[in-house]
């Protein structure tokens, strides 16, 4: 039996839960490293370390009684996933509520793998068994670390298979209510486990219930990841059959205009062979070349999907008084599925439109689409005029005001689609001009 040692009574089991957040906090963020990330990591470390050493010291030597203690140590819960929380938008490129999920989600490991060591120790002391360990001794430390590391590797494992990836689509508000809830009722569980544990028998069986509470909790969290991401990909399929149905519909409506027009040609043409129709032959000429316009509009870039939407749009613009010009590429966009496709230009041209027909003068309604390869990465620029203001949000999507633009609507699923592609996507309003840039890299899909 290695004999008990005064560092670790003093330091190391005030500080084994920031290195596990710590370490949660590498293995859950997923998002795009920040510049000197070894360096702010490290920063990270050193901050948390210091923070749970503080609270569990004035915890454990200044509590004038087991009350006071045991609001300490649910502080240092509250403290830990805040800090996890603003330690992952310092290292990473996250948004909010993926940052708030998996700041629960870290938490709810946490406590699994706590309450797991802590329920099998009791079981020892309620059969007056000897642990293989001492408190406070380097085996006990070393077998802590041992349990707590072998089980949060082992839920970030399950996690990743049933998961496809964290609520990013979830509102804020709804995060931040399921923050508050999820937290709360944990603290409360950390405050009662060091209130009403002083017997053996009951330590067990607070422990035992505190387990299976977080495994119910694990459960849930994975559930409201598969729900968003399900309620995202209804969403998304929902898009691509309607802007299916609006193809088929046009070219429904297109054939039978077509059919009309050429009926309607032969008697203009009959009208132009009359007398009468010499004196209006401008004027025949002027209809015949706004028919020629209205069905001079199908693109062709390359690509079928791209050529369907596109074509879809630019019909629109037309029919709105919108200037369309594009410099497209279609053959870049191969690695994208139809309804990434549909997504990705339909949204940003969707969101432009909605726009640009908010400006009165139609003069000033324009819309600019380019895509090019720079490197190994495919770039779409989408630029559109807007009437009102804008301002864009820490999250970089657009606030407007009543009277302003209708961007908004799309954007954060375009995002996820960059991001799904190794890449990015960025907005800027400057000069009565909205910019969408959109980067992905198709080797990394």
């Amino acid at each position: 039996m290695i004999q008990n040692l005064s560092w670790i009574q003093q330091i190391d089991h005030r500080v084994s839960a920031a290195v596990v957040f710590f370490a949660l906090g590498l293995l859950l963020n997923t998002g795009e490293k920040r510049s000197l990330f070894p360096a702010r990591a490290a920063g990270v470390f050193a901050v948390m370390f210091a923070v749970s050493w503080v609270i569990r010291s004035l915890a454990d030597v200044w509590a004038p009684n087991m009350m006071v203690q045991a609001a300490g140590y649910s502080l240092q819960l509250l403290a830990l996933y805040l800090l996890f929380v603003g330690c992952s938008f310092f290292c990473y490129r996250v948004k909010q509520p993926e940052t708030l999920y998996n700041g629960l989600l870290a938490l709810t490991i946490f406590k699994i793998a706590w309450n797991s060591f802590k329920a099998g120790g009791s079981v020892l002391l309620v059969n007056r068994m000897d642990a293989l360990w001492e408190r406070y001794s380097l085996a006990g430390s070393l077998v802590s670390y041992l349990v707590y590391f072998s089980i949060c590797l082992a839920l970030c494992f399950l996690y990743r298979k049933l998961v496809k990836e964290p609520p990013y689509h979830a509102p804020v508000k709804t995060m931040r209510v399921l923050t508050v809830v999820f937290v709360s009722l944990l603290m409360v569980l950390e405050f009662c486990g060091h209130m009403f544990t002083a017997e053996v028998d009951a330590l067990f069986l607070y422990y035992l219930c505190a387990l299976l509470y977080t495994i119910l909790n694990y459960a849930a969290l994975l559930m409201i990841a598969a729900l968003d991401s399900f309620r995202h990909e209804n969403r998304t399929m929902h898009d691509f059959i309607s802007n299916k149905m609006r193809y088929y519909e046009m070219s429904h409506e297109g054939i039978v205009t077509l059919q009309t027009k050429c009926h309607d040609l032969k008697h203009q043409i009959h009208a132009i062979r009359s007398e009468a129709g010499k004196a209006k032959f401008d004027e025949y000429l002027n209809e015949l070349e706004d028919s020629i316009n209205e069905y001079s509009t199908v693109i062709e870039c390359g690509n079928q999907t791209v050529d369907i939407v596109l074509t879809e749009k630019n019909i629109l613009c037309y029919s709105n008084h919108v200037k369309f010009s594009y410099m497209i590429d279609g053959s870049l966009f191969a690695f994208l599925t139809e309804r990434e496709i549909y997504s990705l230009f339909g949204n940003a041209l969707d969101n432009a439109l909605e726009a640009v027909t908010k400006i009165d003068d139609p003069a000033n309604r324009m819309i600019t689409l380019k895509s090019n390869a720079r490197g190994d990465l495919v770039v779409l620029q989408v630029e559109n005029t807007y009437a009102g203001d804008m301002r864009l949000s820490d999250e970089t999507l657009p606030h407007t005001t009543k009277t302003g633009s209708g961007h908004g609507f799309g954007l954060r699923s375009i995002q996820r689609l960059a991001e799904k592609h190794g890449g990015m996507m960025s907005v800027r309003a400057e000069n009565g001009v909205f910019k969408l840039s959109v980067v992905m890299r198709p080797v990394a899909s």
